[in-house]
């Protein structure tokens, strides 16, 4: 089966609990605003909502809403919340023949704690989702025309591996690198940077691997232009997302949006400006529908239910103030 798109990274399941006993104290304005729990305490919390998660979840769901063919490989295990993870993709249109099931590992598990501004923090237990390896990859069922990769727990003999598959079969990649692929830093990644199509980080990612300070945009942005052999793009949360190319440089104005939940934004962009890039290879349009799909996803709870329906017109498209940036 031959497929417009196929998501390879993490699938977990999220629950989500929000409570306004959820206190966040900012002590200085260089300083990281800290979420404060009175230890041995009891809080109250909203009713928990569930959904599945992770990177490729999150991104298959999207580009199969735009109307792609699209497949997820993430590792799972086979139980109860594997399943819930295989039924709810099946709900977004995402086929599910792609995805690997273990019975030695339990499928990952996420609480999202969040506060009423939409701002969470993540207990994270990445389970079978942290153990994929290259023999249990469908690789001759690997048949597309674009990868979208996540987080793969940093395994850069497994990402060598899938970035030679995409370049002996003439596969575009998209590449959302996880923590521990940032870590390794531009020259350690640089081979596999040059065969990326489109690199999608947000700000503090983007300066964690070129090793620079987040306020200096312009040279983490030359810099990435230098090692990236196709797009940069780089999202800024409530000020808006970057795109370039090395000749152009593009700066999406972001709308009023008040969040109720950021989980998934990056996902959400990332992939939606992908899947602008197949069907108007433009990269104008692609920050346009990204912008507005990311901007869609952060006024529900879920990383999924705020994704767009189907492809916006080119009447809301438009309506994505768009501007070139000098670098």
């Amino acid at each position: 089966m031959n497929f417009d798109v196929i998501t390879i990274g993490a699938a977990v399941r999220d629950v989500y609990v929000q409570s306004k006993d959820f206190i966040v104290e900012e002590r200085g304005t260089n300083t990281i605003p800290e979420a404060c729990f009175v230890l041995g305490g009891k809080l109250e919390v909203e009713a928990p909502y569930f959904s599945s998660g992770g990177g490729a979840t999150n991104a298959a769901a999207t580009f199969a809403h735009l109307g792609l063919k699209t497949s997820c490989i993430a590792k799972i295990g086979a139980d109860d919340t594997g399943r819930d993870i295989i039924n709810d993709l099946r709900t977004h249109g995402v086929h599910t023949n792609l995805l690997i099931s273990t019975d030695k590992e339990q499928t990952g598990y996420s609480t999202l704690l969040t506060t009423n501004d939409g701002r969470r923090t993540a207990l994270v237990y990445r389970g079978a989702s942290a153990s994929v390896q290259a023999k249990e990859l469908p690789w001759e069922r690997m048949t597309c025309k674009w990868l979208y990769l996540s987080s793969l727990n940093g395994d850069l003999g497994l990402l060598k591996k899938i970035f030679a598959h995409a370049a002996t079969n003439d596969i575009h990649v998209t590449w959302n690198p996880g923590s521990a692929s940032l870590k390794q830093g531009l020259n350690k990644l640089a081979p596999l940077l040059r065969r990326t199509d489109i690199l999608s980080l947000n700000r503090e990612e983007a300066a964690q691997l070129t090793r620079l300070a987040p306020s200096d945009l312009r040279t983490i942005i030359k810099r990435l232009n230098e090692h990236v052999g196709g797009a940069v793009v780089i999202t800024d949360g409530n000020h808006g997302a970057y795109a370039s190319n090395g000749g152009e440089t593009f700066f999406a104005f972001p709308g009023n949006i008040a969040p109720t939940n950021t989980t998934g934004a990056g996902d959400a962009f990332g992939s939606a400006f992908t899947a602008g890039m197949i069907v108007f290879q433009d990269p104008i349009m692609a920050i346009r529908l990204a912008t507005i799909n990311a901007e869609s996803v952060i006024q529900k709870v879920g990383a999924k239910n705020g994704i767009l329906d189907r492809m916006p017109g080119s009447r809301r498209l438009g309506q994505i103030r768009v501007e070139p940036y000098t670098l």
